[in-house]
Formats: C-alpha cells, structure tokens, sequence
C-alpha cells in the first residue's frame, strides 16, 4: 500500500440527481461518507442514499432545507451540521436533530460534544460544554470561517473583513484568544486566510493556513510562506483561491479551490491533480472537503449540478 508521501490518488467524479449543491462533507470510511446538500445523502460505496432528517426542536423536517450546512463529524451517530451564518444543529439519532442558535456560526471543531468551539461573522467565539453555550472573548471583529484545533489550549481560527478583505488569524491556549502577527503581513493580507487545521503527528505539531497562500508553522517555530511550491499560480502575482483543508497528518495534507483545484502535500512536495482541474470553467467550484484515511472527497458545484469528487490512494 502507498504510504502518505505518495500523490497516487484516483478520482472517480458523480452527481447527485436532483441535487444542484453540495456544501458539507464527511469520510468516515472507505464505503461510508456523509454529505450535505439541500438534504443529507450518505455514499456506500457505490451509490447514494437519502437521510431523512427532523428538527425535534422546532418539530418540522429539514428535508429540503440543509443547503449552506457544513458537517464536522466524532462519528456516524454523533456530529453537527453548522449553516454559513446561521444556526447549528447536533445529531441525536436516526436523523433526528436538536437546534441551536447561539449567534452568528459558520464552522466548528472540537474533542467532544462537551468541548466545542463554534466561529462566527463579526469575530463571534463560542464555547459549548454539553449543555450550554457561552460567548467567548474575541479580539477581533471579522468574519470568522474557519476553526480547528488539537486540545482545548490549542484552538486556531481565521477569516476576513469581506468588504475590507482584511484577514485575521486567532489562536486559544485554554485562556485567552490572541490574534497571530501573520495575519498583518502584507503578503497574508494579499493572501487572504479561508481555513485552517491543526494536528500532531510523527512527533511534530503542525498549523497550516491557506487563501492564495498556504501558510504552515511546526513546533511552534516560524510561519513559512509556501507560495512557490504549491501549484495554484494562474500567473501575473494572481493565484486559485483555497477555501479548504484536510488532512490525516503533517505529510498527508489536501487543499481544494475554484475550478476544480485539488492538492495534496506529501511532506515534501504538492501535487495537483489535473484531472479535476478546469480553470476554463467559472461554474466549477470545491465547497467541503474531508480526508480520512486512504480515501478523500470533494464536493461542491459543476455546470449548475452537484459535484462529488471521491479519492482513493492507489495500492
């Protein structure tokens, strides 16, 4: 079996019939992935079936009416589905939901149902413990989109000022959030800073950060700036935007963008995978990506349907 410094990745592409978006993702397993549209669908395998979802709080279906919802998932029974600027909702069983809506919330990360962190629009930090949520000091008053982390004191976010295009980078150490002096260098403010992950593995602590950019830090040291190794230059100072991070380790990272842009990182080198890559096309865009293991999906939009992106590592 390929080991993760290989970039022998096999794409096989689907759509979704009758599903025009998809904009959350999930890999538990090889034959087992969640997705959501504007209802959930689980892959398994080889086709895909619909979940039928209720919200228990408000007594009504969500069927029809999951579009914008994002997936951060501890496993098949039990994860939270957070709409982009909306409410988030957690799983109890069989589809059935519980709603919460503690402000502004576009994504989530967390070790447990009992220590979650939810970001939201104007800097909006939440904390929930398993039975309430409690608003978090900010220091900053942008647009969070991004959140992860690798224990309760080691938590990271970033987002932007979309009007101003102002980017920030926040990291909790179990008391305080502070913003990162990377968030006010000329070239991260160029850059953008769409989403970040953070993970120990192989002995080292990893943060990456990504927009035109990618940006990763290990033990603690320095930010360094991976510009010239990533292939997502569209030429003339102008690069693919990347909205999206996943990754099973340090040397198993893969980020998605416009146009069908998907990457992976080896540890050593990125490799794209042109097979998916259409830069000719403008209604071609990645929206969730998850990695687990030997397999990867990437969802989104194509051609005004649904896209889904599954890869599996060659053996």
């Amino acid at each position: 079996m390929k080991d993760s410094l290989s970039h022998a990745w096999l794409w096989t592409e689907y759509t979704i019939p009758g599903e025009t978006n998809l904009t959350g993702v999930w890999v538990f397993g090889p034959d087992d992935i969640y997705l959501v549209g504007n209802n959930l669908y689980r892959f398994d395998g080889s086709s895909f079936h619909q979940i039928h979802t209720r919200d228990s709080t408000h007594h009504v279906t969500m069927d029809g009416a999951m579009n914008g919802y994002s997936i951060f998932a501890f496993d098949t029974n039990h994860y939270w589905l957070i709409h982009y600027g909306g409410d988030a909702v957690h799983s109890l069983t069989n589809g059935v939901f519980e709603d919460f809506r503690p402000g502004q919330t576009n994504a989530c990360w967390g070790q447990s149902s009992h220590d979650l962190f939810v970001v939201g629009n104007a800097g909006q930090i939440h904390h929930y413990d398993g039975t309430t949520f409690t608003d978090m000091a900010s220091p900053t008053t942008k647009d969070l989109r991004s959140v992860w982390g690798t224990s309760h004191n080691d938590v990271w976010a970033c987002g932007a000022n979309v009007s101003t295009g102002q980017t920030t980078l926040l990291h909790y150490d179990g008391t305080i959030w502070t913003e990162d002096p990377l968030a006010n260098t000329e070239s991260a403010k160029r850059s953008g800073m769409f989403v970040v992950w953070a993970g120990d593995s192989l002995g080292h602590h990893l943060a990456v950060t990504a927009g035109s950019n990618v940006y990763h830090r290990t033990d603690g040291g320095a930010w360094r700036n991976d510009t010239t190794l990533v292939p997502n230059s569209l030429g003339q100072g102008t690069f693919v935007g990347l909205y999206l991070l996943s990754a099973n380790s340090s040397t198993d990272i893969m980020a998605a963008g416009s146009w069908g842009w998907v990457g992976h990182w080896n540890g050593k080198t990125w490799q794209r995978y042109d097979a998916l890559y259409d830069y000719s096309n403008v209604n071609y865009i990645g929206k969730a990506l998850s990695l687990k293991g030997n397999t990867a999906c990437v969802v989104g939009t194509k051609n005004g349907q649904s896209w889904v992106a599954i890869g599996r590592r060659a053996k």
